[in-house]
């Protein structure tokens, strides 16, 4: 039994993998149950043991995503010292989401790139994930600007869709840029820390 319960998880979990990489490169209109079963020459119909239809599938790769991305930022911001800074937690949940993106591609991409295209049933059963894991950003601005850290009046909203715009969209150029996760944490941490401006060089603008 022992044995069978692990074959079966197993099978799961390429099954699992091989729907993210279709719907990462294809999307969720332009991906079949078929072609993933092909791609890990398996009879479609054996799909059905496992998810009972197409949402189902695609629903555990989204949940899968989310939840990979928030254990990697948890642990990341796990191994800063007690009562860490703002600029260092933020560096941190940075690397995290960027080690997930660029290191879990497949499953990150099949979420950025279909969770306008999956059915309202798919969206709305994963919102509740995908709510927990932006409430920790949430939470870290609201701190930050109760600390005093970050000015008052800026748009918490906007600067955590800026982030994660800019974090996401490393996914397409990450190859070609030739830079570590490291350093591209680094950088994009810096530029919304710090900005790029010079600060009284030229005056105000």
């Amino acid at each position: 039994m022992t044995n069978t319960i692990k074959k079966s998880s197993v099978t799961r979990q390429l099954i699992l993998d091989a729907a993210a990489k279709k719907l990462s490169q294809h999307g969720y209109h332009g991906t079949y149950l078929k072609d993933i079963a092909e791609s890990i020459n398996m009879q479609a119909g054996s799909l059905y043991y496992h998810f009972n239809s197409k949402e189902a599938l695609v629903q555990e790769v989204l949940n899968k995503s989310v939840h990979l991305i928030r254990d990697i930022v948890e642990y990341e911001v796990e191994q800063l010292a007690k009562a860490p800074s703002f600029p260092d937690l933020l560096r941190a949940a940075i690397r995290g989401h960027l080690i997930a993106i660029l290191r879990h591609s497949d499953y990150t991409l099949a979420s950025i790139r279909n969770y306008g295209q999956v059915p309202e049933t798919v969206h709305n059963a994963a919102q509740p994930d995908r709510d927990a894991d932006e409430n920790f950003w949430r939470d870290l601005f609201e701190q930050a600007e109760k600390d005093g850290v970050i000015r008052t009046g800026v748009d918490k909203h906007l600067l955590r869709l800026a982030i994660f715009g800019s974090m996401n969209w490393a996914s397409i150029w990450y190859v070609d840029s030739g830079a570590s996760v490291e350093a591209i944490a680094q950088s994009q941490a810096d530029l919304f820390l710090n900005g790029c401006y010079v600060d009284g060089e030229h005056g105000a603008v």
